[in-house]
């Protein structure tokens, strides 16, 4: 009987241990496959201009080691802030953000130096791009008179108001976007492509083509058709020109906004095949957020993917940590009570079935405790990410 007893105890302990073998090699897998991205926007690497070639070389080394400190696999740089660049174009001027004036000499292709980097540190670089916007403000002075930019200044391919945004409807437009998105991938080993989420300028940009046009369609549905259009026509530059490059889009975590505001029509893009691989939303509100708590709208996003081609990644707000969330009603004070909200965002999401992987929104708040929260938050990131 004793015997019998200790040899079903063996049997009992030699079964868990082995299911805890293969849960953990399940959970390392997991990890191994899963998206852990951060942005990079303008701002952050602002910091370049007026430096030297090994100063820049410097800090852009130091941001990849931070970032793989944080066991990071993938970085969304943002390549062409303001209709510009930040490598070696034949297409667009260099940007203002990391050179004296636009369209100066770029002595280092900054581009092409942080792929380089990434990829001696197993990390993926996604090229970020803004399609439309040109400034954030309606002064043109510093556009370079070299651009392709300013020689449209004063047609109806550019608008000017409340800022300087190109044409959606404009043909001459749609093959400047898409013969940029063709010389990144062509010249540069890039391995993604991502649009933000301003897809309409405004809701008077477009009107003379619409009055032209003649077609049996309401306003808003000639737009969605020109973004649906837009986003069709690079997912098939792209892969034309290289398959495994992926392309995303991080529309606003609203839907509503995304179709009245921006004329996207996520929910017919997202049960269409051939248009995304991956659609990045951001879904920047905390659990406790009155109208778009997390959870919930993170299940809205994962059920609108009905075809068989798009992943989830869920684009988290950082930034927020510490701060006030001013839009979220009852929740507003989510943000400054508690330092684990972007850790418990990340396990959550791990849950729902289209998910992929999640990106950071955005470098500085990684380096910069600006409040103990944040701090506190960047820790618990860490640790999450390290375990």
């Amino acid at each position: 009987m004793k015997k019998l007893i200790i040899f079903l105890i063996t049997i009992i302990f030699v079964s868990s241990f082995i299911y805890c073998i293969l849960d953990k090699k399940e959970e390392v897998v997991k990890g191994d496959s899963e998206i852990r991205a951060v942005f990079i926007s303008y701002i952050d690497y602002s910091i370049l201009n007026g430096k030297s070639i090994n100063e820049k070389k410097d800090i852009i080394n130091e941001m990849i080691n931070v970032i793989k400190s944080f066991n990071l696999n993938t970085i969304i740089l943002q390549v062409r802030p303001f209709s510009d660049a930040i490598y070696n174009s034949n297409i667009f001027a260099s940007s203002k953000v990391v050179v004296k004036h636009e369209g100066d000499y770029l002595d280092l292709d900054i581009l092409d130096y942080f792929i380089k980097k990434a990829h001696e540190n197993k990390i993926e670089l996604h090229a970020w791009i803004n399609p439309y916007r040109v400034r954030n403000t309606s002064d043109y002075s510093d556009i370079s008179k070299d651009s392709i930019i300013y020689s449209w200044l004063n047609t109806r391919n550019i608008e000017i108001k409340d800022g300087i945004y190109l044409n959606p409807a404009s043909e001459d437009v749609l093959n400047l976007i898409l013969n940029g998105i063709s010389e990144i991938v062509l010249n540069y080993d890039v391995d993604g492509i991502l649009y933000d989420d301003y897809f309409y300028p405004s809701k008077t940009i477009d009107l003379e083509e619409y009055n032209k046009s003649g077609i049996n369609l309401s306003i808003e549905e000639y737009r969605t058709n020109i973004i649906s259009n837009l986003i069709k026509q690079t997912y098939e530059t792209i892969k034309s020109i290289d398959k495994n490059v992926k392309f995303s889009i991080s529309p606003a975590g609203n839907i509503n906004n995304n179709l009245n505001d921006e004329y996207l029509d996520i929910a017919f893009i997202l049960k269409n095949n051939n248009y995304l691989d991956y659609v990045m939303p951001q879904i920047y509100y905390g659990f406790d957020n009155q109208n778009l708590p997390f959870i919930k709208t993170l299940k809205v996003w994962n059920d609108l993917i009905l075809n068989n081609d798009t992943k989830l990644i869920v684009a988290l707000a950082l930034y927020k940590s510490g701060n006030v969330d001013k839009y979220a009603g009852s929740g507003n004070n989510e943000w400054t009570i508690n330092s684990d909200i972007i850790t418990n965002q990340i396990i959550e999401s791990r849950n729902v079935s289209k998910y992929s992987g999640f990106s950071i929104f955005r470098y500085e708040f990684l380096i910069k405790g600006s409040n103990d929260n944040l701090y506190k938050e960047v820790n618990n990131l860490k640790n999450l990410l390290n375990y």
